[in-house]
């Protein structure tokens, strides 16, 4: 039995986060697009925290969330403020120069949570956990988001980065939606029982032929601006692209049933939390950007 509120909050919801994707591209307001990346970035990473240490465990949250800070202001800086790369977009120097910073905000974030485990004078029942979760809950979630970043403002010598940036939240989500309906609908056969009970194999289908189609249909509608995608990649992302947003779902339905928790959070209505909204978008954001980069580099 379906809860019609729970239904009606989630579609107002979803509603109001696509009017407010849409203005920011629309209106080409970089910065304002970056503030809602790392905003939603850095509460997703907070309730991965909170998660853990509902199960009780010690987390180093306020270093761990610093850093990724740190992520998500060195892509604003170099890809937007800076504008690293826009005078000439067959250049590899903005990525590299982004990922050069981030590898070494990655080393001091390990370097960083071992100090801090050294030098903390509070007794631990499991150190080595609350290092590994520390680190984890960072390469996890504001590493992986960040590509949305670098999707968004990277200097792109074929495809117009703000609509793909479109595509990609698209794709991903009309995955989640099409599952959803399609398993309220005609869900008979469960997935994966034991990780998340509510998915069916019917579910599965649905959202990758929604995927799919939502794929094709944004590649003919924006053929100048998705010209590096093209039809047969199209065919291709609009497979691909739905099979690893189940595998971040399923992945963060691991999460939430070891805390023993339903939602990551409460923050947004009929869907749950940041990272339950995001936690697809996680695995989907870097398979699209090594995509396109190889496409266009290589």
């Amino acid at each position: 039995m379906v809860d019609t509120r729970i239904l009606l909050w989630r579609s107002l919801s979803s509603l109001i986060l696509w009017t407010l994707v849409l203005t920011m591209v629309i209106l080409d307001w970089r910065t304002g697009c970056w503030l809602v990346i790392a905003s939603f970035g850095l509460l997703a990473q907070r309730e991965f925290y909170r998660a853990e240490q509902t199960k009780g465990h010690i987390v180093y949250s306020k270093f761990g969330l610093f850093c990724g800070f740190l992520l998500f202001l060195n892509s604003w800086y170099f890809l937007v403020w800076k504008g690293l790369g826009e005078g000439d977009p067959h250049s590899l120097r903005v990525v590299e120069t982004v990922w050069w910073v981030e590898g070494v905000i990655v080393v001091f974030c390990i370097i960083g949570s071992l100090i801090r485990l050294v030098v903390s004078g509070e007794p631990k029942p499991q150190p080595i956990v609350s290092l590994a979760l520390t680190i984890f809950g960072f390469l996890y979630v504001p590493y992986l988001f960040n590509f949305v970043a670098k999707i968004a403002f990277w200097p792109d010598p074929v495809n117009e980065t703000r609509i793909v940036l479109v595509y990609l939240l698209a794709v991903t989500k009309f995955s989640d939606l099409g599952a959803y309906v399609t398993g309220i609908l005609l869900g008979r056969h469960k997935m994966i029982p034991r990780v998340s009970p509510g998915k069916t194999w019917e579910g599965f289908a649905g959202g990758i032929a929604i995927s799919l189609g939502v794929s094709l249909a944004l590649v003919w509608y924006f053929p100048v601006q998705l010209q590096g995608i093209g039809m047969w990649g199209a065919l291709l992302l609009g497979i691909v692209l739905p099979l690893i947003s189940v595998v971040g779902d399923l992945a963060e339905s691991v999460i939430k049933r070891d805390a023993a928790i339903k939602d990551s959070g409460r923050s947004i209505p009929g869907i749950g939390g940041a990272l339950d909204l995001v936690d697809s978008i996680l695995f989907t954001a870097p398979v699209l950007f090594f995509y396109l980069y190889s496409k266009a580099h290589l």
